[in-house]
C-alpha cells in the first residue's frame, strides 16, 4: 500500500452502530406504523439501520473478521512466538527443591475430580438464599440453588452466585489492624476490655451499635443478650437499600411491621407498583419467578395476566402484558384511582390515566380472590397502605397475599435509626461505635454526614467489623477482618421466615471472625468458636433428646423444618391510606440499585461488573436513563455528559437513551 493510499484509509469504527447519531424521528415512525407485539433490545435495533445490523454480525467490531494493520496474523505470531521463546532464555534459572507430601492417609470421603455439595445460604439485606455449594476437594467452586428448599425451589441470582467470587478475593481485608498496624485477635480484645468495664457501670449508655438488617435468630439473640448487660446501649440498623417504605406502610396499615408474601400461582391477574419481583435482589424472588412461570405456559391452562406501572424500564416490566411508564412520584395517584375503582377508596380519574385505571380496575373485579397488587420497596409507605387496601377489598388476603412476623429481627426505620446515630455522635454521647459491616460512610445518605461525624467527632472508640479494608474501617481506630459466609458458621432466614444453617466450606483463609464470635467477646462469653455459638442457640430452640439427629438432619436439608413463620391475621387501620396523593413538577431523580453490584457493595466483584445490565446492556458503567421524548426536547444524544443537581448536591454522568423510559424523570443506580 503506497503512503499516500495509507494516509486516505479511514480507520475502522470501533462501534458502527454508534458512528451516527440515533434519529428518533424515525424510530417513533417506525412505532406509530407496527401492528401487534414486536420485541426490540434498544432504540438503535428498532431503528433498523445498516450500522446496526453490521454490529450485531461482527460482534467484536474492531479485529473481529479482519487484521488491518499491514502485518498479517501469520507474522504477528510468528514474531510473537520468537519472542516468548527468546524471553523463555532468561528464565532459565533453577527453582528451589520443594517437598511435595502425599496424604499419609486420604479422607475417606475424597475422591479427586468428584465433588461434594454442601447446602448453606446465601443472605442480602438480610433475607436469604438457599444454595447448594459445589466443593473440590474442600475448596467452593460452584453455587446452584437448593432444590428441596421451598423458598425457591432450585433458583438463584446473579448476587448469589457471584458471591463465590468474593471468597477468592485478593483485596479482601486480610489482617485486624489498629490505627494501620498489624494485631491479634488476643490484642483487641485486650484493648476493648476496658471499656466495656467502664460501660458496665454506666449501663452502656455510651456505646452504640451499628449492623446492617439481620435475620440471624443468633445473631439476634447475642444482641438481645447484649442489650439486656448493658441496658442504655442502643442497636442501630442501616443500610442503602432497605425496607423502609415495606415496613412504614404495613405500620400505616395495621399498626405493625409485618411481612407480605405473595402465591403468584395462584393469581390470575397480577398488578405491580413500580416493583422489579422478577429480578434479584427482590425478597422472594427465585421462588415468585418459579410461581409467575407456571402461569405462563399456554398448553398449562388459563395464562395469568401483569400489569407494570414502573418509573424504570425493569425485567418485570419487559415481562408484562401490559406495561405503563409513569413518573414514580405520580404513581400513588394511579394506586389511588385504582383503589376508588376497586370500591376500597377515594381518587379521581382523568385523561389517559382514566382509561389504564378502568381496565386494570375491570379485571381485578372479574378475578377477585385470584389476584394480587404487589408495590416497589422504593415506593412511599402511602403506596404500600394503599395496596393492601385493595388486596384485603379484592379478597385476595388468605388467597394470593399473606402476613406474617417481619424477617428483619429489627424492622426499626433504618434511615431514622442511622440520623439517630449520627446525632448522638455529634453530641458526645457516644464513646464505643461498634460497626458490624456495611460501609455507611460511603453510602450513607449525603446530607447525614456520618463520615464526617464518624471523623470529628472524637469518639474515644471506633471499631469496624468487615470483609474490606473501606471508608470506615479507614475512620476507626479498630478494623477487624471478617469471614466470608462460606468460612462460617451461622443461620439466617428465608423470606418466608424459613431457617437455613449456614456452615462453613472452607477454613478462613485470612483467620478473619464473624459477627457472632465478635458479639461473644463483647458480652463477656469469651472466645467461643461459631459452630458452639449457632449449635448452642438451637439446643435452646430444640430440647428434646434427638438433638443430633435433629442437626444432622438440618445441615442435610439445608433448612430447619417447621421454622416458616405462619400467616398472621391483623386488621386494618380505618382510613390508614387517606394522606392526600404527593404532587411534584419538574424533572425527578430516581436512585435504584444497581442491577450488577447492587448498592456498591459488589463492585470488586468482576463476574457481577462485566454481567450486562438487562435493559442496557452496559458493564462497567453507571448511566443517566433518560426516556426518548425528554432527550429530543433537551437535544441530549447518548454518552453525552451531564449534570445533576439535587439539594445542592452535583454529579456528572453519561447519558443513555432508554426507550420506554417516562417523561421528565431520570433514573441513576447506586454503587
Amino acid at each position: 500500500m503506497s503512503d499516500n493510499s495509507k494516509n486516505n484509509a479511514r480507520p475502522e469504527e470501533v462501534c458502527p452502530g454508534k458512528k451516527d447519531k440515533l434519529d428518533l424521528a424515525s424510530v417513533r415512525e417506525r412505532v406509530s406504523a407496527t401492528k401487534g407485539p414486536e420485541y426490540w433490545r434498544s432504540l438503535e435495533e428498532l431503528a433498523g439501520s445498516e450500522e446496526f445490523r453490521e454490529m450485531m454480525h461482527r460482534e467484536f467490531p474492531k479485529g473481529a473478521s479482519e487484521w488491518v494493520d499491514s502485518v498479517s496474523r501469520r507474522g504477528f505470531l510468528r514474531l510473537m512466538g520468537a519472542s516468548m521463546a527468546l524471553a523463555g532464555m532468561t528464565a532459565c534459572t533453577k527453582q528451589p527443591m520443594e517437598p511435595i507430601v502425599p496424604y499419609v492417609r486420604q479422607p475417606e470421603e475424597i475422591v479427586p475430580g468428584r465433588p461434594l455439595f454442601f447446602a448453606s445460604a446465601f443472605t442480602l439485606s438480610g433475607y436469604a438464599t438457599p444454595i447448594l455449594v459445589e466443593s473440590h476437594l474442600y475448596r467452593p467452586t460452584k453455587i446452584e440453588g437448593n432444590a428441596l428448599h421451598p423458598a425457591s425451589l432450585g433458583g438463584t441470582d446473579a448476587f448469589t452466585q457471584a458471591s463465590i467470587l468474593d471468597l477468592y478475593d485478593p483485596d479482601r481485608s486480610q489482617t485486624i489492624t489498629f490505627m494501620g498496624d498489624v494485631r491479634t485477635w488476643g490484642e483487641f480484645i485486650n484493648a476493648i476490655r476496658g471499656p466495656l468495664n467502664i460501660q458496665k457501670g454506666l449501663q452502656g449508655s455510651g456505646i452504640r451499635i451499628l449492623t446492617q438488617s439481620v435475620s440471624s435468630p443468633t445473631l439476634n439473640d447475642q444482641l438481645q443478650s447484649f442489650l439486656k448487660a448493658y441496658p442504655q446501649a442502643k442497636w442501630h440498623v442501616y443500610e442503602p437499600v432497605n425496607r423502609d417504605n415495606v415496613y412504614d406502610g404495613a405500620r400505616m396499615a395495621f399498626g405493625q411491621p409485618v411481612e407480605t408474601t405473595y402465591k403468584l400461582d395462584a393469581a390470575d391477574v397480577i398488578v405491580s407498583l413500580d416493583a422489579d419481583f422478577l429480578y434479584g435482589g427482590f425478597p422472594g424472588f427465585a421462588r415468585y419467578a418459579r410461581d409467575f412461570a407456571k402461569r405462563r405456559d399456554p398448553d398449562a391452562g388459563e395464562m395469568s395476566r401483569l400489569y407494570v406501572i414502573e418509573s424504570t424500564p425493569s425485567s418485570t416490566g419487559a415481562k408484562a402484558d401490559h406495561r405503563f411508564p409513569v413518573r414514580a412520584v405520580d404513581i400513588e395517584a394511579l394506586a389511588r384511582q385504582l383503589s376508588s375503582a376497586a370500591g376500597s377508596g377515594s381518587g379521581t380519574s382523568n385523561g389517559e390515566a382514566s382509561k389504564i385505571i378502568a381496565a386494570i380496575s375491570h379485571d381485578l373485579q372479574s378475578h377477585r380472590g385470584a389476584s394480587v397488587i404487589i408495590p416497589g420497596d422504593h415506593q412511599p409507605a402511602s403506596v404500600h397502605a394503599l395496596a393492601h387496601s385493595l388486596n384485603a377489598a379484592l379478597g385476595n388476603v388468605g388467597k394470593t397475599v399473606f402476613y406474617t412476623d417481619a424477617v428483619n429481627a429489627n424492622p426499626v426505620n433504618q434511615t431514622e435509626s442511622l440520623k439517630e446515630l449520627v446525632a448522638d455522635m455529634r453530641g458526645g454521647k457516644v464513646d464505643l461505635l461498634i460497626i458490624l459491616g456495611g460501609n455507611p460512610a460511603y453510602d450513607a445518605p449525603a446530607d447525614f454526614g456520618f463520615a464526617d461525624a464518624l471523623k470529628n467527632t472524637n469518639i474515644p472508640l471506633r471499631v469496624h467489623l468487615g470483609l474490606q479494608q473501606n471508608e470506615t474501617a479507614e475512620l476507626c481506630q479498630w478494623h477487624v477482618n471478617e469471614t466470608h459466609y462460606m468460612e462460617q458458621w451461622s443461620d439466617t432466614r428465608a423470606y418466608d421466615g424459613t431457617v437455613s444453617i449456614v456452615q462453613p466450606m472452607i477454613a478462613p483463609l485470612y483467620a478473619g471472625h464473624s459477627a457472632h464470635e465478635m458479639l461473644s467477646v463483647l458480652g463477656g462469653s469469651g472466645e467461643a468458636s461459631g459452630h458452639d455459638l449457632i449449635q448452642n442457640y438451637w439446643k435452646k430452640q430444640h430440647p428434646a433428646g434427638d438433638f443430633d439427629s435433629f442437626w444432622r438432619k438440618s445441615l442435610h436439608e439445608g433448612w430447619i423444618e417447621g421454622t416458616a413463620f405462619s400467616p398472621k391475621q391483623v386488621a386494618a387501620k380505618p382510613d390508614a391510606s387517606s394522606s392526600p396523593a404527593r404532587s411534584a413538577q419538574g424533572i425527578e431523580i430516581n436512585f435504584r440499585r444497581d442491577p450488577s453490584i447492587y448498592d456498591g457493595r459488589f463492585a470488586n466483584n468482576g463476574w457481577l461488573q462485566e454481567l450486562p445490565k438487562p435493559m442496557t446492556k452496559l458493564t462497567w458503567d453507571n448511566p443517566v436513563l433518560v426516556g426518548p421524548a425528554m432527550a429530543g426536547r433537551m437535544g441530549l444524544e447518548k454518552m453525552d455528559v451531564v449534570e445533576l443537581e439535587l439539594n445542592g448536591k452535583k454529579v456528572q454522568g453519561s447519558v443513555w437513551i432508554q426507550g420506554g423510559h417516562p417523561d421528565n424523570s431520570v433514573t441513576v443506580f447506586l454503587g
